[in-house]
Formats: C-alpha cells, sequence, structure tokens
C-alpha cells in the first residue's frame, strides 16, 4: 500500500485512463455513480440523429381569406380557379365547408388535386343561375369525396371524368340536366381508365346515372346506387367491374351495353321496376360479347329481366329472375350463352312473367343447366329455344 495516500496535503498520483468510444466514459461514470440503471437512463435520454420530417400542407379552405367563397350559390368559378392556382405545383387540397358552391363555367381539376366536403348531404356543388354546362372535370390522380352534386335539373354533366387513376367515393348527385357521371377519353394517352368509384348514389335524372363513354376501359364500381335516371348505367366500353350495383325506376333500360362493352363483369346486381316509361328491361345488350351477370336480382322491369341481342358468349348466373313483364331472359341472335344456377318465377296471381328463357332468330349453342324454370311459375309455360344445338340438362321445369 502506498504510504502517501492519505497523508495530509498530498495528491494521489493520476492513473493514465486508456480511451473507449465515444460515450463510454459517461456511461462508466454514471455506472459507478449510480449504479447500472442510472447508466442506462443515461444512454436512453441521449436523442436519437431524427430524420427530416415529411410536412404535409393542410387543406386549403374555400372560405380562405385568400379565396373568398361565399358559398351561396352564385358564381364562384373565378374564386375556385384562383384556389387552385395557389395549390403547390405537385398537388395539393381544397377543403370545401358547408354551403352552396355556385359555378358558371366548367372546372377542371388539376392532376393530384384532392377535393374533399365537410358532408356529403350539405358540401353541395350546383351550377350558377342561368349556366346549363358541365361543372367539375377531373384530371390524373384526383379524389373527390364527400360532396354533393346538384344540377337543378339544368345542368350539363354533374361530373365528367376525363383521365385515369383517380378516386371517387362518398358522393351524392341528384337532379342533372343531363348525365350524373360520363367518362370520356380521346385516345389511348387521354383515357379515361382506371378509375375507381365508390359508395355512390345517384337519383332523379334528365340524362343517364353512369355514361362510361369512349376510352373508358377498366373502370371499378362498388356499392353504386340509381334511381329514376332515364337510364341507369350505359356502357360503351370493356373489361369494367360493377360489384353490388342496384338500379331501380328509370324511364327505360336499367343497364344498357353498347358500341364495344364487351367483357364487362357485373356481380350482385339488384335491377328492379325500370321500364316506367312503358317499356324497359332490366338489362339490355346490343352487338356486344363476352358479358357476365353473376348473382343479385331481376325483379319487376316492364320488359325482360336480360334481353341479349346479337350479344354472343354472355354468361348469366346464380340470378333470382322473376315477376317481369315479359320474360326472364329473351334473346335474338345471340349464341354460345350460358345460363347456369338461375330460379326464374311469377308469384303473382295472375303470372306476370311470360317465360323464363325466350330465344329466337338465329340465337344457338346456348347450356342452360340446373335452373329452377318451372313451367307452373309463369304465365305462357316453359322455356321456347331456336337452334338445334342447345345443350339442356339439370334444370327443374
Amino acid at each position: 500500500m502506498d504510504s502517501n495516500v492519505n497523508m495530509p496535503g498530498v495528491v494521489p498520483p493520476t492513473v493514465p485512463q486508456r480511451p473507449g468510444p465515444a460515450g463510454r466514459g459517461l456511461a462508466r461514470r454514471a455506472l459507478f455513480a449510480g449504479g447500472a440503471g442510472a447508466a442506462v437512463a443515461t444512454t436512453l435520454a441521449t436523442p436519437a440523429r431524427a430524420e427530416p420530417a415529411t410536412v404535409r400542407e393542410s387543406a386549403l379552405s374555400l372560405r380562405d381569406p385568400r379565396v373568398g367563397c361565399l358559398l351561396d350559390g352564385s358564381d364562384e368559378s373565378a374564386k375556385v380557379v384562383a384556389a387552385l392556382a395557389l395549390l403547390p405545383a405537385e398537388g395539393g387540397e381544397i377543403f370545401q365547408p358547408v354551403g352552396r358552391l355556385g359555378l358558371g363555367s366548367e372546372i377542371t381539376f388539376p392532376m393530384s388535386l384532392t377535393w374533399t366536403g365537410e358532408n356529403i348531404g350539405a358540401a353541395i356543388i350546383q351550377p350558377a343561375p342561368g349556366y346549363t354546362g358541365r361543372l367539375v372535370s377531373t384530371g390524373t390522380y384526383n379524389q373527390i369525396s364527400n360532396v354533393h352534386f346538384y344540377g337543378k335539373r339544368t345542368s350539363g354533366v354533374l361530373l365528367t371524368v376525363r383521365r385515369p387513376r383517380s378516386t371517387f367515393h362518398h358522393l351524392h348527385f341528384s337532379n342533372s340536366g343531363s348525365h350524373a357521371i360520363e367518362f370520356v377519353g380521346t385516345g389511348e394517352s387521354t383515357s379515361a381508365h382506371g378509375n375507381k368509384i365508390t359508395d355512390i348514389n345517384i337519383e332523379d335524372g334528365v340524362g343517364m346515372g353512369i355514361f362510361v363513354n369512349a376510352w373508358a376501359y377498366d373502370n371499378e364500381f362498388l356499392n353504386v346506387w340509381v334511381g329514376e335516371c332515364q337510364t341507369g348505367v350505359r356502357l360503351h366500353d370493356g373489361a369494367c367491374m360493377f360489384d353490388n350495383l342496384h338500379v331501380w325506376g328509370c324511364v327505360g333500360n336499367g343497364v344498357e351495353l353498347r358500341n364495344s362493352a364487351h367483357r364487362n363483369i357485373f356481380q350482385n346486381v339488384y335491377l328492379e321496376s325500370n321500364g316506367t316509361g312503358g317499356t324497359g328491361n332490366g338489362a339490355d345488350l346490343w352487338q356486344v360479347w363476352g358479358n357476365q351477370f353473376i348473382g343479385g336480382r331481376l325483379w319487376r322491369n316492364a320488359s325482360n329481366g336480360i334481353g341479349v341481342y346479337s350479344s354472343g358468349r354472355t354468361r348469366i348466373m346464380g340470378l333470382d329472375i322473376h315477376e317481369n313483364g315479359e320474360n326472364g331472359i329473351r334473346a335474338d341472335a345471340s349464341g354460345l350463352c350460358q345460363v347456369i344456377g338461375n330460379q326464374f318465377y311469377s308469384d303473382e296471381t295472375p303470372r306476370r312473367q311470360d317465360r323464363p328463357i325466350v330465344t329466337v332468330g338465329t340465337s344457338n349453342n346456348w347450356i342452360i343447366s340446373n335452373n329452377v324454370l318451372r313451367a307452373y311459375d309463369h304465365a305462357s309455360g316453359g322455356m321456347s329455344l331456336a337452334g338445334g344445338n342447345n345443350v339442356v340438362s339439370g334444370n327443374i321445369e
């Protein structure tokens, strides 16, 4: 033992320390001062290097003083254009408070715009007094939600989808002076395809509820309700998907497929009481091919549940088709169609639906199997088929 250590006035010699990693000395001192727990606490208290945070711009309200919308129904198109000019070039968000946004000219949304209303029932877009044109047209990657488009039965198209890959949800369309929604492109690079539409209500329109026009393929629709329009849904292009579609009370047909409307899929459809003008099918196909109707109900349409005219390779599966004014299915000049696993009947007295299936003209090569289509359940009896090369098996007749 060093005899100088405890001698008064004698300073103990300094012992050289071996250098260690940065922070190690602090941890050791903390350990000696307060134990292992203090060292851990001190180590945890050292802030980690933070990555730069992504700051999301807040939505620009239409009532912001820089915009100044009154939302009283007067023409505020110029204010909306000015608001869009305030957004970042890479995209931004507009917030529409409760009130009536009047438009006196068509507003075209830029790319990557999000437009959100405060309330689907009270954040309203409508034509300004005297205006009869289109209201809103979209760009690419738009998002529109929680808004009510109200046409006053004098407007043009309420929402025109002119570009791809946008989403539309929680929207209400009413009293359009033309179509409620129209999808229309002009070419391969300016198409209106790949859009998603969910939770949409459309009612009381002068034209079509939904019009899928040219260059508007591959659009997806989920939970769509259309009532009391001239035509519920009309397609001029193909490969669209409808899941949970309810169309009722239209003047003409509930669903129409025309021109290039090939290879569309309708799943869980409810087409009822269409043809209030005197004639009209639940679904009406003309010169299209490869379309499918899978699951659902076709009920009380003025004419047929489905009319298939010069439309081959149509598949109809798993539907209740009943109480239509003429036939369950009527086809003319259509071949290679399948009718599988459906129920055809009329429970009224006297019977309303004439026959379950009627094919005429050059119709042939149908597969009709595993259906319930009793003659007793129809006004004029069972099936009436044209052609000599049909496969009919496994049905209850």
